[in-house]
């Protein structure tokens, strides 16, 4: 199954990934229709459109998924149990950082404190959770930065400030804007997991 790029609130532009589904979630879904990409699904309560918006997102979406306003879930949790429910296991998440600070927060929490395999992008930064495992990760931002979310242990090589099976707690937070030297940096998550933050200044 292909992976697919959730369309959030904050969105001003459709981000796109080469093989990846599109799923508009609330008024992200109009930015979709807005720019004449069509969605596999528009998903939310669309209580920040009006209803001529409604009829554009209806004409851009192969599945509109109307959601009651009061729900446990947010928009785009719905969005990515749906895309969880239609086969997708890599989930982007775009829009999702920046603007209010509760529903940035909640955002962070899905990618935290739910087994979801998602990530979350926007034009200055890409964050996912790493777990035990080898990662080579390519210079594709200025900075690279770890939070470990539980008792862990890290070794970066080939960035600027390296690590060597470095045990790093939830109180930590010296392992940040460390910068690949060259085209990757080789992560090896020995134990634990981690937040690992890929972001570069505002231009």
């Amino acid at each position: 199954m292909p992976g697919v790029i959730l369309i959030s609130g904050l969105a001003e532009r459709v981000y796109t990934k080469e093989g990846y589904d599109i799923i508009g979630v609330d008024h992200g879904a109009y930015i979709c229709a807005l720019q004449g990409v069509v969605m596999k699904a528009a998903i939310g309560d669309f209580d920040s459109v009006n209803k001529t918006q409604v009829i554009q997102i209806q004409q851009m979406a192969e599945r509109m998924e109307q959601l009651p306003s009061h729900k446990d879930e947010t928009d785009t949790e719905e969005a990515i149990l749906y895309a969880l429910a239609h086969g997708y296991d890599d989930i982007w998440v775009y829009g999702a950082l920046g603007g209010r600070l509760d529903h940035e927060l909640a955002n962070l929490y899905l990618l935290m404190h739910r087994n979801y395999p998602i990530t979350l992008v926007n034009e200055q930064n890409r964050i996912r959770v790493i777990k035990e495992g080898t990662y080579k990760v390519p210079k594709e931002y200025t900075y690279l930065s770890f939070l470990a979310l539980e008792d862990s242990q890290i070794t970066e090589i080939g960035v600027a400030y390296p690590l060597s099976k470095r045990c790093l707690s939830t109180r930590d937070i010296y392992a940040i804007s460390n910068e690949i030297l060259n085209e990757y940096a080789e992560i090896i998550v020995h134990k634990g997991s981690f937040l690992m933050i890929e972001s570069s200044d505002k231009i």
